[in-house]
């Protein structure tokens, strides 16, 4: 026999036991007095003494009679049509929904902001520059095309 949960004597816990075993629905199980969860494979209603009783199959893995449908647990508060699963489930589609919109938002004022430094750009900030003797000291970025090629045909223009 396992021993009685944390808080609990094991006559208490025998008595939980036989209160919830006996109810043979999800609707009667989760309205029952009693903490009890419904397990749906094996279609038995078990005793569920945790303070949160969705997320007990996280701290008790025998909390169902087949120890494979310990997530499929229905508890009291969601109802039948609700699991540990299914919970979780929407848990993290919700946290990488606002992770993903928090990237895409990062992203997007990222460019907002690159595309105003870019467009606010002085003339001639592409070009190597030296400080001093320290060639260390530089950096390298586009060429202005437009600009190269006006400064070409100028020189054709006094050269020929």
């Amino acid at each position: 026999m396992a021993p009685a949960p944390h808080g609990q004597n094991s006559s208490d816990s025998d008595a939980l036991l036989r209160a919830c075993w006996r109810i043979q629905d999800c609707g009667n199980c989760l309205r029952a007095a009693d903490p009890c969860s419904w397990c749906p494979v094996s279609s038995t209603c078990v005793p569920n003494p945790s303070h949160l009783p969705l997320l007990a199959p996280c701290a008790n893995p025998n909390i169902c009679p087949l120890w494979y449908e310990r997530y499929e647990l229905r508890a009291k508060g969601t109802g039948c049509h609700v699991s540990t699963i299914t919970f979780f489930t929407a848990l993290g589609a919700v946290l990488v929904t606002v992770v993903l919109g928090g990237v895409g938002w990062a992203v997007g004022t990222g460019v907002r902001l690159g595309w105003r430094r870019w467009k606010g750009r002085r003339e001639g900030w592409w070009r190597w520059r030296e400080w001093g003797r320290e060639w260390k000291r530089w950096r390298l970025g586009l060429v202005d095309l437009r600009r190269e090629e006006r400064e070409e045909r100028e020189g054709r223009w006094l050269m020929g």
